[in-house]
């Protein structure tokens, strides 16, 4: 009985402490034109879900970002759509993690389609930016350094820019392709698991900004809607912020990549080793011949 009020109580602390820090790091933001915002919490949120599993990842990435919209004086249809969008990120993540860290090819197979599909968004991207219209600024002047195409929907029109689309799929691409890259054939010859690990990882990952930015897409049109009695007003707004979802995913990706194995091993060896998902082959077995011997 004590045992499981104190799994409870750690349980409680560690949600506690990455809702903490998916409040904070949301504040760590880059604003762009369109109103949204590129930040870190979606960074915790995925990190969480990796290291904890689906319920810690879920939860702290519910309530650190939905409080801090809260805190920041969002609307009611902006704090919803977090709490609820938030907590299937950090949910999918640590259950999709258990998942594909056990079973190495089909991970391979799913990155390696997901990173074609980036590929060929990529290149659709890039041949509109080639042949798109020049990009005209509100007051009527050309804009060189960028093209731009015309989005009309029930009589509303809204102008997207092509310089910003570009660099975004270019750079999941690059992001993705490299992960790949590097840990299968650097990092293979020198630890199996790890590469497994990471292959596992930027999986979960590339599927996690999909995950979000259809999950931020579709409630937003559907809860602006309501907020704003207008559809289609509500459907250009969800339009213009995918591509803040997209960068936004690509940080989560890179920072993610970075901070995920040392904080791994930080966390087990200070004690929390049953509280986490064992992505390690090595630890899981060392893990069970602790066990054994005593």
């Amino acid at each position: 009985m004590m045992n499981k009020r104190k799994d409870f109580l750690f349980k409680l602390v560690l949600t506690a402490l990455f809702s903490a820090l998916a409040f904070a790091l949301t504040f760590v933001a880059v604003p762009l034109p369109t109103g949204a915002k590129v930040h870190l919490g979606n960074f915790v949120c995925v990190l969480a879900g990796l290291l904890l599993g689906p319920i810690v990842g879920g939860v702290s990435g519910s309530l650190g970002m939905g409080l801090n919209d809260i805190a920041g004086g969002y609307g009611w249809d902006t704090i919803v759509r977090t709490f609820i969008v938030k907590f299937i990120l950090g949910f999918s993540v640590g259950l999709l993690f258990k998942l594909l860290i056990k079973r190495d090819k089909a991970t391979k197979i799913t990155l390696y389609s997901l990173t074609g599909v980036f590929f060929l968004s990529f290149l659709a991207t890039l041949f509109l930016f080639i042949f798109g219209n020049p990009y005209y600024d509100k007051n009527g002047n050309l804009v060189y350094t960028s093209k731009g195409f015309e989005i009309s929907l029930f009589g509303n029109e809204k102008i997207l820019e092509l310089s910003v689309l570009v660099p975004i799929f270019l750079g999941i691409f690059f992001l993705i392709l490299s992960l790949v890259l590097v840990f299968t054939f650097l990092i293979k010859k020198k630890n199996k698991d790890r590469e497994r690990v990471y292959i596992a990882i930027s999986t979960v990952t590339a599927i996690s900004v999909i995950i979000n930015t259809l999950g931020e897409f579709f409630l937003r049109w559907l809860l602006k809607g309501i907020a704003v009695s207008s559809s289609e007003i509500a459907l250009l707004d969800s339009i213009s912020k995918i591509p803040s979802n997209i960068i936004t995913g690509v940080a989560t990706i890179l920072f993610v990549s970075i901070i995920y194995l040392p904080l791994y091993l930080a966390l087990y060896h200070a004690g929390f080793d049953k509280y986490i998902i064992h992505a390690d082959a090595q630890v899981e077995e060392n893990k069970e011949l602790e066990i054994k011997e005593a």
